[in-house]
C-alpha cells in the first residue's frame, strides 16, 4: 500500500509554490493588509516562504530516495528536473509580480548611497538661522539708526490706517505675532519675537518685540512709555539703569512693544530698538505692494523653495526662552511620503521626541524645500508628536521643547532626519544627522 503523501508528490509540491507566492505578497504590496499587521507581517511572510520551500524539499528527497530504493533511476532524475522547472517557474512568476510592484531597493543600500551631511559627532549650539516666517529670532543691525528719535514706519502706519483689517489678520494668524496680542507681559514669556544685534565680544542685549492689539476703550499697555513714530527717544528715568519699554502707537488700535534688555547704555539700547522698528516695518512691504488676501497668503508661507546643493538641519533657540526650540529641515526627497524628525539623548540613546510631516519634493534635485518644526506638522498629530504637559507651552506656539526638567542643565541630543516613501511605507531611509547641546525646559520657572 503506497503512502498518501508519497503516491501524490506534484500536488503538494503545487501546493507548496502556491503557498510561497501567497506569502510574496504582502511583501510586494503591504497596503493590501490593515495597518496594524503591516510592520509584522514580512516576519511571518517570509517564514511561510521558507517553509513552503523546505516541505516540498522534504518531499522530493523522500520520493527519491524511495524510488532510488526501488531502482527507478531514470524516473528519479526526470522527476527531480520536474521539481526544479516547477520551482523555477515559481521564481519568474515571483520576479514579474516584484516588476510589477515596484520595489524599492533595499534601505540599507539606498542609505549608503545618499549619505548624511554630517555623520559626525561634532556638537554644535543651536545658534542657527532659520529663513522662514515662524522665525523668533531675528538679527538686527543697530549702528545704521539714529539714537535720538523714534523711527518712523512707513508700512505700518499705511496698513494701519488704510487697511486695519488686512493688518489685523497678519498679526492674528502670523505664528511669529498672534500669541501675545494681549499681553502686556510677553517679554517673560516663551513664544514671543527676539531681535538680536551682532555681538562683538559680549552680549549687549536683545530686544523683546510684540504686537498689542487694543479694543475700543481698553486701557494702555501698562508698564510701557508711549511714542510715535518721530517722537523724541525717551530718557532714562531716574534710578533705573535700564531704558523705559515702549509702545509704538501705529495710529489705530494696534501698538508695537519693544523691550530692551542689556546693556545700560542708552545709545546702544536705543539704535537697536530703532533697528528692531524698521525691521518690523519692512516685513510688511509686500503688504503695501500688494494689498490683497494673497498677498497675505504668500506672506505668512514664506518661500518654501531654494536652491542648494545638500540638505540641512537648522536649530534654533530663542534668547532668553530656555529650552524651547524651533527647527528647519531643507530637504527634498525627491518622490511624495512622510519625514520624520527624531531627536535622541546620545547619553542614553532614548528618543526624547519625534515629529512626522508630509514631505514637499519636486524632481528637481537641485532645488530643496522649508519645512518648519513645528509649522509643518499637522495640526491633529502635533498632541501625540509633541508629547507636552497640557499648558506648558502656549496653544499653537511656534516652539518645543525638547525634554522637561532642570533648566540650564545640558545635553548633547542627535537629531536625525529620516524618510519613508508613500509607496513604500514599511522602509525608510536616513537623510541627516546632525548633534546639538541643549537644555531642558523647565516649567515651574518664569521665563
Amino acid at each position: 500500500m503506497k503512502l498518501p503523501l508519497i503516491s501524490r508528490p506534484r500536488v503538494w509540491h503545487w501546493i507548496c509554490c502556491l503557498t510561497a507566492l501567497l506569502g510574496c505578497l504582502p511583501l510586494l504590496w503591504p497596503r493590501m493588509l490593515p495597518r496594524g499587521w503591516r510592520d509584522i507581517a514580512p516576519d511571518y511572510a517570509g517564514s511561510l516562504i521558507m517553509a513552503s520551500f523546505l516541505l516540498s524539499c522534504t518531499l522530493i528527497f523522500i520520493s527519491s530516495i524511495v524510488m532510488l530504493l526501488h531502482l527507478r533511476n531514470l524516473r528519479t532524475f526526470v522527476q527531480l528536473f520536474v521539481w526544479f522547472l516547477r520551482w523555477l517557474c515559481t521564481a519568474a512568476v515571483f520576479c514579474v509580480l516584484a516588476y510589477f510592484a515596484n520595489v524599492p531597493r533595499d534601505v540599507e543600500s539606498v542609505a549608503a548611497e545618499v549619505s548624511p551631511v554630517d555623520t559626525s559627532e561634532d556638537i554644535h549650539f543651536p545658534i542657527d538661522s532659520l529663513t522662514g516666517p515662524e522665525s523668533l529670532v531675528i538679527p538686527i543691525v543697530p549702528e545704521q539708526y539714529e539714537p535720538s528719535t523714534v523711527s518712523f514706519t512707513p508700512n505700518l502706519s499705511f496698513l494701519e490706517n488704510k487697511y486695519p483689517v488686512l493688518l489685523r489678520a497678519y498679526v492674528d494668524t502670523s505664528p511669529r505675532w498672534s500669541l501675545h496680542t494681549e499681553d502686556d507681559n510677553f517679554s517673560t514669556k516663551p513664544a514671543h519675537v527676539v531681535m538680536i544685534p551682532p555681538t562683538t565680544g559680549g552680549t549687549p542685549g536683545v530686544v523683546h518685540v510684540a504686537f498689542r492689539h487694543l479694543v475700543s476703550g481698553e486701557q494702555l499697555p501698562v508698564g510701557y512709555t508711549v511714542v510715535k513714530p518721530g517722537d523724541p527717544m525717551p530718557g532714562t528715568p531716574e534710578g533705573s539703569e535700564q531704558v523705559p519699554d515702549l509702545a509704538l502707537d501705529l495710529g489705530g488700535s494696534h501698538y508695537l512693544l519693544l523691550a530692551w534688555r542689556g546693556t545700560s547704555h542708552a545709545e546702544t539700547a536705543h539704535r537697536a530698538i530703532n533697528a528692531a522698528i524698521a525691521t518690523v516695518d519692512s516685513m510688511l512691504q509686500p503688504l503695501v505692494d500688494d494689498p490683497s488676501e494673497d498677498s497675505l497668503k504668500r506672506l505668512l508661507s514664506g518661500t518654501k523653495s531654494m536652491d542648494a546643493d545638500q540638505p540641512q538641519i537648522l536649530l534654533s533657540e530663542p534668547a532668553t526662552q530656555y529650552g524651547t526650540y524651533q527647527a528647519e529641515v531643507h530637504v527634498n526627497p525627491g518622490e511624495a511620503g512622510t519625514l520624520i524628525l527624531r531627536i535622541l539623548d546620545m547619553e542614553t540613546n532614548a528618543s526624547l521626541r519625534l515629529f512626522s510631516f508630509p514631505a514637499l519634493f519636486s524632481d528637481d534635485k537641485s532645488v530643496l524645500f522649508r519645512h518648519d518644526i513645528p509649522g509643518s506638522i499637522p495640526t491633529h498629530l502635533r498632541d501625540s508628536s509633541f508629547g507636552h504637559v497640557p499648558g506648558l507651552l502656549p496653544e499653537n506656539a511656534p516652539v518645543f521643547t525638547i525634554k522637561n526638567g532642570v533648566a540650564h542643565q545640558a545635553f548633547a541630543v542627535a537629531l536625525e532626519l529620516w524618510f519613508v516613501p508613500a509607496k513604500s511605507p514599511n522602509t525608510r531611509r536616513l537623510i541627516l544627522r546632525r548633534c546639538y547641546r541643549v537644555q531642558a525646559f523647565e516649567s515651574s520657572r518664569e521665563q
